[in-house]
């Protein structure tokens, strides 16, 4: 079975030998409680969003990079256990099956944290239906979206699956290991933190190997 991924919150159509097509949505929350991950600070309390503010104002250049990660097994869907697995497996972005969409976010530098979240799920809500993927990898994967300062012409050039640059991320979310073939209903996306101070959580949730760096 063949599964056409969108992005709807991200949605995607699954299609199966018979012509059958079926969708399926990659969700951050009905209340956006999955956009943690990009609501980030600095240690000095800024928003990971707030660095690239132009300077006559308005929303954000950024692109919404969507990768599969293999994972070579099951681990648990904590963060934790993920750089755990991953420290001892080859976790990867599976080359081939990125997707980049232009996705501008707006300006939260004064925002309270709810304010900011609404405002950041409408701007990624306007993605909805997007296409992610013609067909979902055949094995236990973490589909993840990644917001980058990067354009998806410049990650275009460098490759279907290279490193994001650290200094450019502005948020990040991940689905627990999934067998995306098998999934019935929506894939939910989200981000582990306990505090707004959660810069280097982006870091490693973004990394090409998800493993943890001090």
């Amino acid at each position: 079975m063949r599964r056409h991924i969108l992005a709807g919150l991200l949605a995607w159509g699954l299609f199966t030998g018979c012509n059958e097509v079926r969708q399926v949505r990659l969700t951050f929350g009905a209340e956006g409680e999955g956009l943690d991950g990009f609501l980030c600070r600095e240690d000095d309390g800024a928003y990971l969003l707030s660095r690239a503010l132009p300077a006559g104002g308005g929303a954000v250049p950024s692109s919404l990079v969507i990768d599969f990660i293999r994972l070579g097994g099951l681990p648990g869907c904590r963060s934790g256990q993920l750089v755990s697995w991953c420290a001892e497996h080859d976790c990867a972005v599976i080359p081939g099956h990125r997707v980049c969409i232009p996705a501008p976010l707006p300006d939260i530098t004064d925002l309270p944290r709810p304010e900011a979240r609404q405002v950041i799920g409408q701007a990624l809500g306007s993605l909805s239906g997007a296409s992610v993927s013609s067909e979902a990898p055949e094995e236990f994967v973490i589909v993840r979206a990644t917001a980058t300062l990067q354009s998806c012409e410049e990650l275009a050039a460098s490759g279907g699956g290279a490193a994001l640059r650290e200094e450019a991320l502005v948020g990040c979310a991940y689905s627990c290991p999934v067998a995306l073939n098998a999934i019935e209903g929506d894939v939910y996306l989200g981000f582990d933190t306990l505090t707004e101070q959660c810069a280097q959580g982006v870091r490693v949730c973004a990394s090409g190997d998800l493993h943890w760096r001090p």
